[in-house]
């Protein structure tokens, strides 16, 4: 399973607020990211800029819904420091996330710089969808595959936005908006 987590705004955040500030903006949500990541079992793949692809074993992702909690533990923690990141920054971070699953190949790659890489189009899909977020007034984004593997929805609502042109995709891609029911 894998969640592409990315600021929304960040471009005219960073415009607004010079490279260094804006570092430390992305320095602090990253913190913020943290006890989300320990609490939700994920494997962190990578951080690129403002964004965050996080990765998780099937099993373990779907495990007390961890891969979506990641997600909500996250936008709690930003929240409860609401008034921190008005007062530093003059702005409150929210981020937006796709998240899909499927069969992956690891490798290493690199000569010079070595690094473990992992190939498939469940990254490129994941990576898409959540790139769809704004379009939809939507937070979280997950495939029909992802959809389809909760149980009774572990107290999630996922509404059926539907086939969704993706680029480099030959087929629509059925995606479903989240919500966690509290």
């Amino acid at each position: 399973i894998f969640m592409f987590l990315d600021m929304k705004d960040s471009t005219t955040h960073a415009e607004v607020l010079g490279h260094i500030k804006f570092s430390l903006l992305i320095q602090d949500c990253i913190k913020d990211l943290t006890s989300a990541i320990l609490q939700h079992q994920v494997e962190v793949y990578q951080y690129v800029g403002d964004e965050a692809v996080l990765t998780w074993k099937i099993n373990e992702g779907l495990e007390n819904a961890n891969c979506l909690n990641v997600y909500y533990t996250f936008a709690h923690s930003l929240n409860a420091r609401k008034k921190h990141y008005e007062e530093k920054y003059g702005i409150m971070p929210f981020f937006k996330a796709g998240v899909h699953l499927g069969e992956v190949t690891v490798s290493e790659v690199g000569i010079i710089k070595r690094e473990i890489a992992y190939h498939s189009d469940v990254l490129n899909t994941a990576a898409r969808i959540q790139g769809k977020c704004n379009e939809f007034a939507a937070e979280l984004l997950v495939s029909e595959e992802m959809e389809q593997s909760f149980n009774a929805h572990d107290g999630f609502a996922f509404e059926d936005i539907g086939g969704i042109s993706l680029k480099g995709k030959q087929y629509p891609v059925v995606i479903y908006r989240v919500t966690k029911q509290y």
